[in-house]
């Protein structure tokens, strides 16, 4: 028997209702992530446990559970001092749950093991005597304690074992019932006392009927039970040999379920075990996360970049770019005599919507931008990009678990559809230089044109009125020269072939110019495209792989929170 050592009661409560917490921040965080029956589990927990602390916070259900033929009804008389339980050779004895009520209770006691009954849908109800009847002088558990006898665990008939199953996820102790045949008989363990490892602070085991065998038989059976519990993580739990016919051991049971079920945080703990069973089901379901994708092959960001500028035709706006300003330029720097060529050629930036109109010039570009007419990528484009945004999701998530990518890729899925309008209206918000200022070059090369231009008129104006007088007016006329070379004729060659000159200069410039702003501008729509494609698939994927990460924080503080309970473990039980 294991000696009771008591901690402060505010620190048990708080330790106790953690768990709860950490479950109600993981029905948060998580939806959406963890399947949607474990959502609704932990939902209808916590619903639970808000009303079981409300029901009856001072009185404590303890639960007889067994298999047929393990004698619960027989160590349900011998705690209650009296033959309340049928008890008989046929199976199943008990059909329906018996509860045996403490024998002189107050009223609010009374009144508050009824409510808890009701709630329980606990019918049939028995009141323990005063003085026992037989066995050991002691009667019942406890003034705050009421004890249930339930049908067999493993009975053939549906119904009975749905309601030992019902009572037993609500109960605050659980005290499991085996015989010396059917201790270590698989079912029982692998399907109730297993999936309950997280119960072991609330929970006692009882090996009756110790009275069919000799003593190193019961030494051995309690060892080789106590080996099974723990290989199914119920180190702490007591195995106590008893027998109900001979009331052996029956006041050592009796005192170490009071132990339990007086201690001052059992309702808790039952409820915090419940938390952390479900956590542990929930890891089991979701799997374990790995290693952040960091890891993820680096050239699938950059691909996934390639592929959308591609589709979105970057290249094409951004050599629209270069194009529209050589027309704006051959409009200002181009030889005067062959501007006019110039504005029979069409802005490509117009045809997409992506140039303002000339008396826009020096506005702010709108956040709003309309839509461009950018043309639709082509079938390869198109499935380059889709395959682009596959393979980067995939490396992302790849090594999570396939449920946790199910539902990943599924919320994502939203934000590919809208891919292109939110690229296409990425290009369309991004400066394309069109609102800045002309070089102020272009002005000067375009006075000096212009006087080149008039200086060619004045020349040829000389040279024509200088033919009127020779041809039609028989008036000879010198004109003053340049060594040889009549400046009327030098001064319209001198236009022409300087005004040429200027203009092959000016294109040089303004094809140097426009190819800086090429390349500036296909910087800043990839830019653009990066920071679309991070708002539809980068950043809802780190909020999901973070909202990930902290749901199996959650799991894993749950998984691995305290299990010291009521008269056990570190926080209650001292040495054997």
């Amino acid at each position: 028997m294991r000696a009771i050592r008591r901690t402060p009661p505010g620190r048990r409560r708080d330790a106790a209702a953690e768990p709860l917490a950490v479950l109600a921040r993981l029905t948060q965080t998580g939806a959406g992530l963890l399947p949607a029956d474990v959502l609704e589990s932990a939902r209808t927990l916590l619903d639970r446990a808000g009303q079981r602390r409300l029901v009856a916070p001072g009185v404590q259900v303890v639960a007889l559970l067994g298999a047929t033929g393990s004698g619960k009804s027989s160590l349900f008389n011998a705690l209650c001092g009296a033959d309340l339980a049928q008890v008989a050779v046929t199976r199943p004895t008990t059909t329906q749950p018996l509860a045996a009520l403490p024998a002189s209770p107050s009223p609010e006691a009374d009144g508050a093991a009824g409510r808890l009954l009701d709630w329980l849908e606990v019918r049939e109800r028995v009141r323990l005597p005063q003085s026992p009847s037989w066995g050991p002088a002691a009667v019942g558990l406890g003034d705050g304690a009421v004890l249930l006898d339930l049908p067999d665990i493993d009975s053939d008939v549906r119904s009975h074992r749905a309601v030992a199953e019902r009572l037993a996820g609500l109960v605050d102790v659980l005290v499991w019932v085996l015989d010396p045949e059917k201790y270590a008989d698989a079912v029982i363990h692998n399907e109730f006392i297993a999936p309950m490892a997280e119960h072991a602070s609330v929970s006692v085991v009882a090996l009756n009927q110790v009275d069919r065998l000799h003593e190193d038989e019961r030494a051995a059976a309690v060892a080789d039970l106590r080996r099974l519990l723990a290989a199914e993580g119920l180190h702490d739990v007591d195995v106590i040999p008893v027998s109900a016919r001979t009331g052996q051991g029956v006041q050592e049971l009796r005192a170490r379920i009071r132990a339990v079920a007086a201690a001052e945080d059992v309702i808790e703990a039952r409820l915090a075990a419940d938390a952390r069973a479900l956590a542990a089901l929930a890891r089991e379901r979701i799997g374990k996360q790995p290693e952040r994708a960091h890891a993820a092959d680096a050239t699938t960001p950059a691909a996934l970049e390639d592929a959308a500028c591609r589709a979105v035709g970057v290249d094409l706006v951004a050599d629209a770019v270069g194009t529209s300003m050589r027309l704006e330029a051959g409009h200002r720097v181009g030889w005067l005599p062959l501007r006019w060529l110039s504005y029979l050629r069409r802005d490509p930036l117009r045809a997409l919507h992506l140039r303002p109109d000339s008396n826009d010039r020096g506005a702010v570009p709108s956040a709003a931008a309309p839509r461009t007419s950018l043309p639709a990528p082509s079938a390869a484009d198109d499935a380059a990009l889709r395959a682009a945004v596959h393979m980067y999701t995939t490396a992302r998530i790849g090594r999570l678990p396939a449920v946790v990518q199910e539902r990943v890729t599924g919320r994502l899925g939203a934000g590919t559809e809208r891919i292109y309008d939110s690229l296409d209206a990425a290009v369309a918000r991004t400066d394309l230089e069109q609102t800045c200022r002309r070089p102020r070059w272009w002005g000067a090369a375009n006075a000096m044109q212009v006087l080149l231009a008039l200086t060619a008129l004045i020349g040829a104006g000389w040279l024509l009125m200088l033919h009127v007088l020779d041809r039609y007016l028989l008036l000879p006329v010198n004109p003053p020269r340049w060594g040889h070379v009549p400046w009327p004729t030098v001064l319209l060659l001198g236009g022409l072939l300087l005004g040429l000159l200027l203009a092959a200069v000016g294109t040089v410039m303004a094809r140097v110019g426009a190819v800086r702003r090429t390349r500036r501008v296909r910087e800043r729509l990839r830019h653009a495209v990066t920071e679309a494609l991070n708002e539809l698939l980068g950043t809802p994927l780190e909020q999901e792989l973070a909202r990930l990460e902290e749901v199996q924080a959650l799991l894993d503080s749950l998984c691995e929170s305290g299990r010291s309970a009521p008269g056990s473990g570190d926080a209650g039980v001292g040495s054997r």
